[in-house]
């Protein structure tokens, strides 16, 4: 059996709209919060194509999406799907390709402005 917990993070206030952050959790557990147009996305700091840091692609807020910095594969923050690879990868191999889905979590504010992200 898989018991989620709720990892307090941070306050509402801590990210700027349109913006993201990384935070560490329970020591080992990176993940990426952020907002586009006030609503709050928590993700797996783990690009799933090659495992790179999303922290330090770019954020789209006029499509929802995220850029990794390392292969420039974009993925939707809110569904976790992959949106789009660049041309100049077109004649790699179809395993190179190959990308899964952004490990979504739940994001929770309190009243207060506390984040609270659930992980599994």
């Amino acid at each position: 059996m898989i018991i989620d917990l709720l990892y307090k993070v941070c306050k509402s206030k801590d990210i700027n709209d349109n913006a993201m952050k990384s935070f560490t959790i329970d020591t080992n557990i990176e993940i990426l919060i952020g907002k586009i147009n006030y609503k709050m996305f928590a993700c797996k700091n783990s690009c799933p194509h090659r495992a790179a840091l999303l922290s330090k692609g770019q954020l789209k807020p006029s499509n929802s999406r995220i850029i990794c910095y390392m292969h420039c594969f974009e993925y939707n923050v809110f569904t976790g799907k992959l949106q789009w690879i660049p041309n100049k990868w077109i004649n790699q191999s179809q395993g190179w390709k190959k990308s899964g889905e952004l490990i979504l979590y739940d994001v929770i504010e309190n009243e207060d402005g506390t984040v609270f992200v659930d992980v599994p």
